[in-house]
């Protein structure tokens, strides 16, 4: 009976779809060779288990003939059909497709996926959102088992594929997953046989002086045959700048400067795999990449902040025009250390995995016009502001991922994290700013800021699958979490006063995660299931409130303390969804949707004080829900189809403390619409000669920003700025020839597009009438060369 009930909702799914139901003819569960028993099913379970167990096994998709992918979203193994919950994976084919080398080149075609620049400065202020839940430290970010900050944007250089789980994940990726994760998964070593490639291209860009080039490569080389590999990936990657910086000279007249924005980038990775046994291993890897601009990649756009109405960032021009030339500069240099230890065994397999992480991110920005304004300086003084952003983390993951026979299996672990950080300026002097203003300063120290914080997470988790009746599943967890947050802050200069510290204190938090998930397998690939799930955000400091501004009054106004106000806490989301996936048509179509409703408690939000600084209070609640839908089909041998799109509406519900949000008002940066679809054919030419064509299109709808919004003083209500609708396409076309040599041409933003992602927190105050917006990269045309051997 609940068989027949559940194998008629099935249809109804399915219907939903658009498929017809005698489509699923084949997911009748009265059918036993296709049922979850199945000798079929049964092997490709013991597949999955083996693929986590096997000692220096690469953590990547295996596809199988029937193009099914396998993903290791749920730490362990599974086909991606297979998997409880809304995932999207992407593949390292369909990467290169796109001719993607930054997170802008797939995120726009993520379903319920955007981002923002949340943070200070363009080297690591970007924030990603998944489903809604949109704010810094809101999406988990993970190099394989690494968790790393989601501003990094590693470029897409010897990727297997890049994972996107949607819904909290923090039953077994823990904190800051509140919408979600995106996990980026290497190729890893291999000590069996010796392989490689290598990769030139050339392209240009509209706008631009000069070309585009990038040269990149890997090897794999088996060191002792079986037992011993090594791989090594090298990249250089130049891209010209698309801006051109515009400036008086003495004398009158202008000044042009075009190639500004150019990036430069450098990166290597090295891995080995040691096979002490044929059950132990060990995985070693080092991966690094510098980053250096020679300017922001950002667009002016005038705004008034006096408007009632919103404001919309339409860029019009590529021009920064300033009244002197102050270059401006970006660098993202990092370095990545890991150790991965695996011990299989015939019940489960034990992982150990260590990681060492070091960043310096440094913006130096022009604060010109602003100190202008802000002193009321008759004549400008050219100037700028550096801001910099060291991190070095440590972290520790001990795991068991079981491999029993019988209906339990189990994923458990111990996680820990040691991360310092710091947000530092050097002193800011400004040479003849007090004469400027008629000696009022006393000096020309203007600002200086050094902000150290260490945060330590503590956890221990759990989850249990327990198959409750043939194809039916529970699946229960938990994460016990423990974080210590430990901060202090000095400033200097007359923005403190002339001195103002706040010496080191400690924010101290626990809790625990559940998730509860029911899931019913009518065959291979078909499935519907059901998950309610929790995740959590930390606390963290809060900059300092000089009294000389008033700061203090402001405070006691929202019934705050400057110690009250020293840290933010934690907030966390409850999620429910429900969702289905099919595999169709003798495995040539797959279909996954997905509804979801999460309510978002406690918010970390920023607070605008009227003496001109601001702080992050917890206020309020939210409210997103949604739908998105995933369907990929191969009519035919050669043809690969796949569309996508995401809905979502996020709303505030309730605010209090100070917040500049009402009820009703939209999530920031969230679009409520985005989709996507993707076409590829490869055709025989000859025994030797194989032609492909690739397209994509995506499209992603208008969103509200509140960086720099202002507020209607006749309503209270918040003045947004918009993010207009954009749409990409890409095409690549070209040949491969003896299955080795590949030669194809592309366009990125074939109609030259300028989409509007966000404008930015200036590292000073941003200069009125003036926001500065990143924007994507113009049309890009060009050609590439790939050898594989």
């Amino acid at each position: 009976m609940a068989k027949s009930f559940l194998y008629s909702s099935s249809v109804l799914v399915l219907a939903a779809l658009g498929l017809p139901a005698q489509a699923i003819a084949q997911t009748d569960p009265s059918s036993a060779a296709m049922s979850a028993t199945s000798p079929a099913a049964a092997a490709d379970a013991s597949t999955s288990a083996q693929a986590d167990q096997a000692p220096g096994a690469s953590a990547t998709p295996q596809v199988s003939e029937s193009n099914d992918i396998v993903v290791t979203a749920s730490r362990r193994a599974q086909n991606l059909q297979d998997v409880p919950m809304s995932i999207t994976a992407v593949s390292a084919q369909a990467l290169e497709s796109k001719v993607a080398t930054t997170f802008f080149d797939y995120a726009a075609s993520i379903p319920n996926l955007s981002f923002a620049v949340a943070g200070v400065g363009p080297s690591s202020g970007r924030s990603i959102a998944v489903r809604g839940i949109s704010d810094v430290n809101t999406t988990g970010f993970y190099i394989d088992d690494s968790p790393l900050s989601e501003s990094l944007d590693p470029k897409i250089l010897d990727i297997e594929r890049i994972e996107v789980l949607r819904g909290p994940q923090g039953t077994l990726y823990g904190a800051r997953s509140l919408g979600g994760t995106v996990r980026l998964i290497t190729i890893q070593p291999d000590a069996s046989k010796l392989s490689g490639r290598m990769h030139a291209a050339i392209s240009t860009t509209r706008n631009t002086d000069r070309p585009n080039y990038q040269f990149d490569g890997a090897v794999n080389l088996p060191i002792v045959q079986d037992r011993v590999g090594l791989r090594l990936v090298g990249l250089h990657q130049r891209d010209a700048g698309y801006f051109t910086r515009t400036f008086d000279v003495a004398g009158g007249g202008t000044r042009s400067l075009r190639n500004v924005g150019q990036s430069r980038t450098d990166g290597f990775s090295a891995a080995a795999i040691v096979k002490l046994t044929d059950n132990l291993s060990i995985t070693p890897r080092i991966l690094y990449q510098n980053t250096r601009l020679n300017g922001y990649q950002l667009a002016d756009v005038a705004v008034n902040n006096a408007s009632t109405t919103p404001n919309i960032l339409v860029v019009r021009s590529l021009d920064q025009r300033r009244g002197s030339d102050v270059p401006e500069r970006t660098t993202d240099r990092w370095l990545l250390g890991t150790v991965d230890v695996k011990l299989a065994a015939s019940y489960g397999s034990f992982t150990s995995a260590t990681t060492l992480f070091r960043r310096r991110a440094r913006d130096v920005e022009d604060q010109t016009d602003f100190i202008a304004f802000a002193f009321g300086l008759p004549q400008a003084i050219p100037t700028s502001l550096d801001v910099r952003s060291p991190v070095n983390s440590f972290s520790q993951e001990f795991r068991f991922t079981s491999a029993f026979d019988g209906p339990v299996q189990i994923v458990t672990g111990l996680f820990y994290n040691n991360t310092r950080s710091n947000q530092m300026s050097p002193p800011n002097i400004i040479p003849g700013i007090d004469a400027a203003t008629g000696g009022a300063l006393g000096t020309d120290f203007i600002y200086a800021k050094d902000w150290p914080t260490r945060q330590k997470d503590y956890a221990a988790y759990g989850e249990v699958n327990w198959e409750l009746i043939p194809s039916l599943t529970a699946i229960a967890g938990a994460r016990v979490f423990k974080t210590e947050t430990t901060s202090s802050i000095t400033g200097r200069g007359i923005v403190y006063g002339g001195f103002d510290q706040r010496t080191a204190q400690t924010l101290k938090e626990s809790g625990v995660t559940p998730k509860f998930s029911l899931q019913y397998e009518f065959s291979r690939g078909n499935q519907i299931y059901a998950t309610a799930a929790k995740g959590f955000r930390p606390g963290g400091p809060n900059q300092l409130f000089p009294e000389i501004f008033g700061c203090t009054s402001d405070l006691a106004a929202l019934g705050l303390t400057p110690d009250q106000a020293a840290f933010f806490k934690s907030d966390n989301v409850w999620s429910y969804e429900v969702g289905a996936k099919a595999t169709l048509f003798d495995r040539r179509l797959r279909a996954s949707v997905a509804g979801f409703r999460i309510d978002w408690n406690n918010i970390q939000q920023k607070v605008q004080l009227p003496c001109g600084f601001d702080f992050k209070n917890n206020s309020g609640t939210a409210r997103s829900q949604g739908i998105e839908l995933e369907i990929s089909a191969n009519p035919f041998d050669g043809l690969s189809l796949s569309a996508g799109g995401g809905y979502v509406d996020a709303k505030f519900t309730g605010l209090t403390g100070g917040s500049k949000f009402k009820p009703g008002d939209r999530i920031p940066q969230v679009p409520k619409w985005n989709f996507n679809f993707n076409a590829d054919y490869r055709m025989d030419l000859s025994d030797t000669l194989q032609g492909f064509v690739h397209a994509d299109y995506a499209y992603v709808g208008s969103s509200d920003s509140s960086i720099n919004a202002n507020v209607n003083p006749a309503t209270g209500r918040l003045v947004p700025r918009v993010r207009p609708a954009y749409e990409i396409i890409n095409a690549r076309v070209g040949v491969l020839i003896d299955e080795r040599y590949e030669l194809a041409v592309f366009a990125k933003n074939l109609t030259d597009e300028r989409a509007s992602l966000s404008d930015i927190t200036a590292a000073a105050v941003e200069a009125p009438g003036r926001t500065r917006v990143t924007i994507n990269q113009p049309r890009t045309l060009g050609a590439e060369l790939r050898y594989s051997f």
